[in-house]
């Protein structure tokens, strides 16, 4: 039997080329990259799709720097816009096929008190940008072409992984900064998930062979910065009574944008639980299962 064929966006970024590591016996992966493969450019995606003939398309391809896409707001001629809405667009329109699975994220909701996380995965997201990032909007925007087409919506949240030269993620940034003495005081008050990057593409799997449709998620149970980092810098032996803490909610009184950093974020995942046969691991245990994959706080 032929492997199921899957066309993959994004495959040399933080989580794609995760997917790609861990299951590159198991599909037929196809990894075109940019310039040749350019997401904002309607004819490429038409002539490539049509010339890979996928079964399936996971695009994890975005314009992923919140503080860059913030200084767009408001411009869809922009960069951000082109590239997670637009850019979307033209590939769910080259693929037919609505076996098309779009990575996105819990910033399609506002994260305050007028529609507080965390978030189930029948949770309706908004239909207007108010009290959303500019990032969060154009990843909202794409959540509804995919979904007019049929299309799978998977929503992560601060991805994490042990090891990836190209980019920190949220656990290895922050420890990047402790050993460097640059650490900023943590929110106590500011209700996060993380989602363990191994998990991410196993869900990405179970979804692909058992022909499943739909909203999934992929995260932790909640917790908050100053907590989760806290527990990650005690576990490897270091001080964290160093650490400082810090309100949320006072911050954001000093910002001109003041949905910038949602407070109350995160992710269900008890309907993908049940639909998938899976479970995800507390946060707790996804840190533990990094430090047995080699976690450890980066050299000076």
């Amino acid at each position: 039997m032929s492997k199921i064929k899957v066309l993959v966006t994004g495959a040399s970024g933080l989580v794609g080329s995760r997917f790609i590591e861990l299951f590159s016996t198991h599909f037929d992966f196809v990894t075109p990259n940019y310039p040749e493969f350019d997401m904002t450019n309607a004819v490429q995606m038409h002539e490539v799709v049509e010339k890979v003939n996928p079964d399936w398309i996971v695009n994890f391809a975005a314009f992923t720097d919140v503080n860059a896409t913030e200084l767009q707001a408001g411009d869809e001629n922009g960069p951000a816009w082109q590239a997670n809405v637009e850019g979307v667009r033209h590939l769910t329109s080259a693929f037919k096929s609505p076996n098309f699975i779009q990575i996105s994220t819990d910033m399609v909701f506002p994260g305050d008190l007028s529609q507080p996380g965390p978030y189930s995965e029948t949770e309706v997201p908004p239909e207007t940008k108010e009290n959303l990032t500019w990032y969060g909007w154009t990843k909202n925007r794409a959540e509804k072409i995919v979904q007019e087409r049929g299309g799978t919506i998977l929503r992560i949240i601060y991805p994490v992984r042990a090891h990836f030269d190209s980019k920190l993620d949220y656990l290895r940034g922050a420890l990047q900064k402790y050993v460097n003495g640059q650490m900023y005081p943590l929110f106590f008050d500011q209700q996060i998930c993380i989602a363990f990057i191994d998990q991410i593409a196993e869900t990405l799997t179970k979804i692909i062979e058992t022909d499943s449709h739909g909203v999934f998620h992929c995260a932790s149970d909640t917790t908050t910065p100053y907590e989760l980092i806290t527990y990650v810098v005690d576990q490897l032996g270091a001080d964290a009574s160093i650490i400082k803490s810090a309100s949320i909610a006072e911050f954001l009184k000093t910002q001109t944008n003041p949905n910038r950093y949602p407070v109350w974020g995160g992710l269900k995942v008890v309907l993908t639980e049940e639909a998938l046969e899976t479970h995800f691991s507390t946060w707790q245990t996804v840190v533990e299962y990094l430090i047995g994959q080699g976690l450890s706080l980066p050299k000076v």
